[in-house]
């Protein structure tokens, strides 16, 4: 992409801190810095950091370190905790996968190998300091807590509502994480051709032009990411793929809803400790709501107790004689987790996905389509427009 109209979205003047580790020299990175008009240096030394190190204090941090050590990583670990929303770029000598994989758990916005090539830092230096800026842009995690509990299609119809009622104004995008079968794209039959693994032995490559690429437009106007790939779920750079396309996708877009599945990924942590809210989707049986405890406990232990996580028993079918599992039971298993239910929309659901369209093509006034709306309704980081 071309630096000069990044630059333009880019406050003037906006400012870089530098930090250097032992044996680094950081003269070439300053002078890059310098050479800009639109940017304001702050070198900061190792020992300033404490004291000087605030989320205040710029709107990017370079990170200029000569080999990847314990101590390196350590002084991470101290950046990130201080400033733990800051787009950080780091600079260093090249990098094995173990370190790439290790560099990329502290959420850093870029790595740049030596030599520096001048354009690629300054393209990545106003694309982090455009995305410290896009601050109001929203991601809300779907997460299947077992298999066939009908996440997919819950995601599908919760970007479907956001484009089309809740947020007209806002760029709405649905991410399907789950490479293994692409399911958004063949339910919405919008099936992506484009091959992702072109891509995945250069991850670098992915920023805003090429999201604008590989998207697909919605006649319900959301946009579509979702491609058939498993291999991609053995790729080496896998991590950093998927990463550095969920930075993208929530840079382009207001409100962005992941299909999440339920199995294991090496990046399903970093995901679910970077999204605004997560819904866990599962079912009204004893098995599916020992797996969704789990899950409660696992993003609890990385979000805390007030991050906004909700479950959904999705296929919900109402009893005369009520629940074989009581409200009153599930409330003592979740504790203060709110729990929602999606009543069974069998006929429904089937047509659409026969069809290729969101259900809301089938009855937009049917119970399950307002059962999801009433729930969306429930996620506080957003504002509902009446």
């Amino acid at each position: 992409m071309n630096m000069k109209t990044d630059a333009l979205v880019v406050d003037p003047m906006s400012h870089v801190v530098l930090v250097s580790s032992d044996g680094a020299s950081d003269s070439e990175i300053e002078k890059l810095i310098e050479a800009s008009p639109r940017l304001l240096l702050s070198p900061l030394s190792q020992s300033s950091i404490k004291n000087e190190l605030t989320p205040d204090a710029g709107d990017l941090l370079v990170v200029n370190i000569q080999h990847l050590t314990d101590a390196e990583f350590q002084l991470l670990s101290d950046i990130r905790a201080m400033v733990p929303d800051m787009p950080i770029i780091v600079t260093s000598q090249a990098l094995d996968a173990d370190e790439t994989r290790r560099l990329f758990k502290f959420s850093i916005h870029d790595w740049i190998p030596k030599p520096i090539n001048r354009q690629d830092f300054l393209d990545s230096v106003f694309k982090g300091i455009r995305s410290r800026k896009v601050f109001n842009n929203k991601v809300h995690a779907v997460v299947s807590s077992v298999g066939g509990a009908g996440a997919t299609t819950l995601a599908i119809s919760m970007a479907d509502i956001a484009a089309t009622r809740m947020f007209r104004k806002d760029s709405v995008a649905l991410f399907d994480l789950d490479f293994s079968l692409g399911n958004c794209g063949y339910s919405l039959n919008q099936k992506n051709n484009y091959n992702l693994a072109s891509v995945a032995a250069t991850p670098r490559r992915i920023d805003a032009e090429f999201i604008r690429v590989i998207q697909q437009k919605h006649d319900h106007d959301f946009f579509l990411y979702s491609f058939k790939h498993p291999e991609l779920n053995a790729e080496v750079n896998s991590y950093e793929l998927v990463l550095r396309m969920l930075d993208a996708v929530s840079i382009e877009h207001d409100q962005t809803f992941l299909d999440i599945p339920y199995y294991e990924t090496e990046w399903k942590d970093d995901v679910l400790s970077a999204v605004n809210t997560c819904t866990l989707v599962t079912e009204l049986n004893l098995p599916a709501i020992k797996h969704t405890i789990d899950m409660i406990d696992r993003i609890q232990n990385l979000r805390g107790n007030d991050f906004p996580l909700r479950v959904v028993f999705n296929k919900w079918e109402a009893s005369l004689f009520g629940q074989r599992i009581s409200k009153k039971r599930i409330k003592e298993l979740f504790g203060d987790v709110p729990f929602f239910y999606i009543p069974s929309a069998t006929s429904q659901i089937g047509e659409a996905v026969d069809r290729g369209v969101p259900p809301s093509d089938i009855s937009a006034r049917s119970k399950f389509m307002r059962a999801v709306s009433k729930f969306m309704k429930t996620l506080e980081l957003v504002e509902v427009e009446t």
